[in-house]
């Protein structure tokens, strides 16, 4: 983490983990999705996302940012 990390900025994401599987949607519905996670080299900030469908890789790399 650097000094100015809580300038805004353009996250650029490393750590990227991509995974499918059913998951619980907000309506109470099971679904076959995909979820990422990335950590972001410059502040350190951590995203979860969870798209309730599924998506190429390609494309949730896109996504992220």
């Amino acid at each position: 983490m650097t000094f100015f990390s809580f300038i805004p900025h353009r996250h650029r994401w490393q750590d990227i983990h991509i995974s499918r599987a059913n998951a619980v949607a907000p309506n109470g519905r099971c679904y076959f999705s995909t979820f990422i996670s990335a950590r972001c080299r410059t502040c350190d900030e951590i995203i979860h996302r969870v798209y309730y469908r599924d998506i190429s890789d390609a494309q949730a790399r896109r996504w992220l940012g």
